[in-house]
């Protein structure tokens, strides 16, 4: 049965017609330049995939309950930072040190969540989280430059981190990641929650959702998957670098919205932005065997996530009517 460019408006193509096109563009990458089915080539796909897929379930939670987290890249970037910091300055273990960084996160993305509900009502939502995520975007990803002056911290003499960025750990990450995003979402009291803020705020509050505390939960689960997402980067690169996130929160967004979360909320789940963030890393991976230049990767994602998002809009403004 063929797919119609109506049917794919509509929104009733499932997520295996993306499935279809990560393979119609493997099977393209691996014509054009044989070098793609090459192991080392999978594996370094595969290993900057998992960084991104995290911060894409993240972004997820927030975006289903109608707002939006723009801080998400520099909370990364910012995590990166004070992981190596407790390690080399603070001379903390790797375990506590984790925990440090996550706690931090944590609370940033609570902040956020506060912020929000603290403006909102009266204001819609989106407002005060745009405003709040893009100053922390702007803040965390200076913080992060500033507490070295931009020099990176080399991490190399400590061999535990590196465990970290072995394929079988960066594995059980995501499983756990995404287990843990899609039980939340779909089987758990706060999930209905959060899809029925999404769905309908006035309708949620009618019904006793508590919202506030949603949101505050949805901001802090969004910042620690960015917080681990900062650590996963850091162990791949046994270095704490100062802008290793900066810009990932458009491509997580971008992610989303190509595997089906709503960028107006109440609909979507973590599987679908991680099948998205594959997408993307898949196609940023064909461009560089065909040997495009890199100067280009931005504009193609970019209209990828427009295509993306008309899609979106209209399917909800053909469904309104």
């Amino acid at each position: 049965m063929s797919v119609r460019l109506e049917d794919i408006i509509r929104g009733r193509v499932t997520l295996f017609n993306i499935f279809i096109a990560i393979v119609v563009i493997a099977v393209v990458t691996g014509f054009i330049n044989p070098k793609f089915w090459e192991p080392g080539n999978w594996q370094a796909l595969l290993t900057w995939y998992l960084g991104l897929s995290v911060l894409a379930m993240g972004e997820s939670m927030v975006l289903i309950t109608g707002g939006i987290d723009l801080s998400v890249g520099s909370i990364a970037s910012a995590s990166s930072m004070l992981l190596a910091i407790a390690l080399d300055r603070w001379g903390l273990p790797l375990v506590l040190s984790i925990v440090f960084v996550l706690a931090v996160t944590a609370l940033i993305g609570a902040f956020h969540g506060f912020f929000v509900s603290l403006f909102s009502p009266p204001l819609p939502q989106i407002m005060p989280a745009f405003i709040i995520t893009l100053a922390d975007n702007i803040f965390w990803g200076g913080f992060a430059t500033a507490i070295t002056l931009g020099w990176p911290i080399p991490l190399y003499k400590y061999p535990d981190l590196s465990v970290i960025a072995t394929p079988w750990m960066l594995a059980l990450i995501l499983i756990i990641v995404a287990t843990i995003s899609i039980y939340i979402q779909r089987y758990s009291i706060i999930g209905r929650y959060i899809y029925a803020i999404g769905g309908n705020i006035d309708a949620a509050r009618l019904s006793g959702v508590p919202i506030n505390k949603t949101r505050v939960f949805a901001y802090g689960y969004s910042a620690l998957c960015a917080g681990i997402a900062g650590i996963i980067f850091t162990a791949l690169m046994m270095t704490g670098y100062p802008s290793v996130g900066r810009g990932q929160e458009l491509y997580a967004i971008a992610s989303n919205a190509i595997g089906g979360v709503s960028l107006a909320g109440g609909e979507g789940i973590a599987l679908g932005a991680a099948i998205g963030a594959f997408l993307i890393t898949l196609i940023r991976n064909a461009l560089v065997l065909s040997n495009v230049t890199p100067y280009w990767y931005d504009p193609i994602t970019g209209v990828i996530l427009g295509v993306a998002v008309t899609i979106d809009l209209y399917r909800r403004v053909r469904g309104a009517k």
